[in-house]
């Protein structure tokens, strides 16, 4: 059996993974390289080599997000700035925050975890969705009485 080859040639893989690691943004990166974003998830799917650089790419792009968030929190605002300029730097911020507290776990490489569900029997299982289907039923039953 042959090993899988990249359906993506070289070039267009250093481009992506290049843009991706200045914007930390997947679908601007993959129309800067010409290829589609859903080429660039499958090929991060299949090739764990790819996986690791698209990793580190966006890392260096959180890095770099961080810093230019906190130049801009350093940076004194000056007396003639009108409202509406502090108001946009302020959207820019807020968004750029919110972009890191979304993406953090998966540039830390952590995998985001849902909690565990409890440990149920089959038994316990299926006589939950009886329940669910019947309280379906007298709620249609209802509807249908009160229609007439």
């Amino acid at each position: 059996m042959t090993k899988a080859e990249p359906t993506i040639g070289k070039a267009a893989r250093a481009t992506f993974l290049a843009h991706l690691a200045e914007t930390s943004n997947v679908s601007a990166s993959a129309r800067m390289a010409k290829i589609t974003s859903s080429r660039v998830y499958r090929e991060r799917l299949r090739f764990p080599a790819f996986r690791a650089q698209w990793q580190d790419a966006l890392a260096e792009g959180y890095a770099r997000l961080e810093a230019e968030l906190l130049a801009e929190a350093l940076r004194p605002a000056s007396g003639n700035l009108k409202d509406i300029t502090l108001k946009s730097r302020q959207m820019k911020v807020r968004l750029g925050m919110t972009l890191l507290s979304l993406h953090r776990a998966s540039v830390r490489g952590a995998k985001p975890t849902l909690p565990a569900p409890p440990a149920r029997s089959r038994a316990e299982i299926r006589a939950d969705w009886e329940a669910e289907l019947d309280a379906m039923k007298d709620r249609m039953t209802a509807d249908d009485s009160a229609a007439k």
